[in-house]
Formats: structure tokens, sequence, C-alpha cells
């Protein structure tokens, strides 16, 4: 079957802690498990059936790559490297949090060349959607906008907000049609009380839509609830691993979405 011609981008599956780190931080396995946009490098492994696919295995903790890499502490808590996960446990032990030399040198080996690379798959020419990744926890952690309330399972955002107000990353028609096609594959999961599929809510600021959704080559972002496979029937926390199946699973959703999406706008691509 031929390729669909977009970019996938998941900038928080990995789980990695870089190796510049490894000696330094108080978290355990199960925090950067958590805080990780879980199981996202699996169910949006995408190769071969897309143009490019553009993942990371470091983890958001140390690196954050949806973040601009102007946002630093203390001035940001939430930027590119934190202090705190997002249920407040302290990262680094005081005087260990990396200066500004070892956060220029992150920025450099791993910021840097994932923003690079972005920019050189658009530049082919071969990719006409984009389409930004992520698995959201279940309900607003302390530092989002939508703090504390109920996340719906999936949610599609086209819109940013910027210096001009609010600008559409990709036309709204497509957004719409986007989140159609994924609440008919989606319609018999209710892990949630919230609504089950929302177009912009929650509004995510992160920095990779912001950068390239103002290009030519329209952009979305799509996030999959983690109450889809966070559950006792398919985490064994243990072990911190998702059943299999149900990763396979909801990659075949995705990708049939994917399909039928593509064959709706970019049928002779």
């Amino acid at each position: 079957m031929k390729k669909m011609p977009f970019l996938v981008i998941v900038p928080h599956g990995g789980t990695t802690i870089p190796e510049e780190l490894e000696e330094y931080p108080r978290v355990g396995k199960f925090d950067v498990f958590y805080e990780s946009d879980a199981c996202a490098n699996q169910i949006f492994n995408l190769e071969g059936e897309v143009r490019a696919c553009l993942y990371t295995h470091v983890s958001r903790l140390f690196v954050d790559l949806d973040r601009s890499f102007a946002e630093v502490p203390p001035a940001c808590v939430d930027g590119i490297i934190k202090k705190n996960t997002s249920r407040g446990k302290p990262i680094f032990d005081g005087d260990d949090f990396p200066d500004e030399i070892a956060i220029t040198a992150l920025i450099k080996r791993y910021h840097v060349p994932f923003y690079n690379a972005i920019t050189k798959f658009l530049a082919t020419g071969e990719v006409r959607f984009v389409l930004e990744c992520h698995t959201m926890m279940s309900v607003g952690a302390s530092y989002s906008s939508d703090a504390g309330k109920p996340r719906p399972l999936v949610s599609v955002q086209n819109c940013i907000h910027n210096t001009k107000g609010m600008s559409e990353t990709a036309p709204m028609k497509m957004a719409e049609e986007l989140l159609r096609i994924l609440s008919r594959e989606f319609r018999r999961e209710e892990n949630t009380v919230a609504e089950r599929f929302s177009l912009n809510a929650p509004m995510f600021k992160g920095n990779i839509l912001k950068t390239f959704g103002v290009g030519k080559v329209p952009m979305m972002r799509l996030s999959l609830s983690r109450a889809l496979f966070f559950t006792e029937d398919f985490l064994d926390l243990k072990e911190m691993k998702v059943d299999e199946h149900r990763i396979r699973e909801l990659r075949r959703k995705v990708l049939r979405t994917l399909r039928l999406f593509s064959e709706r706008f970019f049928p002779h691509a």
C-alpha cells in the first residue's frame, strides 16, 4: 500500500535519562514512565505507513522537545527541563540541578537536531500533512490550563494562540473530519467522565505546533487519553508495561483513521 504523505511527530514518548544526567536524578523508573507520554512511541509507530516518523527516546523530564529552548527554570517551571514532576516530586537534589552550560549542551544534543529534522522533512515537499501525537494524562496536571479537570478520550487541536491571537494550523473542515473519523473508531471506548471527543479542548501550548503549524503544510495535534490503557485490565504496574494486544488495537484504530483521512483529503498524493 502506498505511503500516506504524512509526517508523524511523537515528542514525549521517551523514557531514557540522558547519559549526561543519569547519575543525578532522584526520580525512579516509575516516575519517568508515568511522566512520559506512555506507550506513544508504540501506538503511533506508523513507519512504513507514512512518509516519515520522528520519535525520541529521551524523557521529557530532562529534555522536553515540545518546549522552546528559551523556556528554562526558574522563569518557567514547565520548560525544557523540569525541576519537579507533575505531582510535585523534586527531580534533582538541590545543587545537582544542571547549570546553564549543561542545559545548553542538552539543547544542542537533543532539542536542536529534532527541530532540524522536522524542518528537513518539510523541505522535501513530500509531506502534505503533519500530525503531532501524544498520550495525555486523563486529568489535567497541576501546571496545565485544565488542571484537575477530566480530559476527553480523544482530542484534536488545530488552533494556537500567538501574537496574532488565535490562528488555525489546519483548516477547520480537516480537523472536524479527523475528529469525526476518530469518534467512529473509538466509539466503544468509555473510560472517561468527560466528553469523549473534543476539538481544541483542552488547548495545549506546545512549541512544536506553534513553530511548525504556521507554514504551508497543514498540521494538527492528536492526543489520546491514557485512560484507554492505564486500567487494571491492561496495565501491569509492577513491570510498568501495558498489554501489547491493547497497544496494537489502539494503533490499528489510529491507522484506520489516518487511511480514511488520507483518502478524503489526499487521494492522489
